[in-house]
């Protein structure tokens, strides 16, 4: 899906007459970008308000310190069989 839009965005760039390589060079590091905050966890809150767009609004929206909350409480609640 980023890819589509990253290639949608070098037309664009290119259109508007900017250089192609520079333009695919941001692409690429907004991809990148994207990719380590989805890995790290950083994006997590944005992709929970997407979601919860998707879903019926009767339910409450946290606010981002209560979903950090919630997000620590659900890794941790669990019996940790490490040790």
């Amino acid at each position: 899906m980023a890819r589509i839009a990253a290639h949608a965005e070098i037309k664009a760039g290119a259109a508007a007459g900017r250089p192609a390589s520079r333009s695919r060079l941001s692409c690429i590091v907004r991809i990148a970008w994207r990719a380590l905050r989805d890995w790290c966890g950083d994006a997590a809150y944005e992709h929970y308000l997407r979601s919860k767009g998707t879903r019926s609004a009767s339910a409450h929206t946290l606010t981002p310190a209560e979903f950090y909350v919630e997000q620590l409480n659900r890794r941790y609640s669990r019996p940790n069989r490490c040790c």
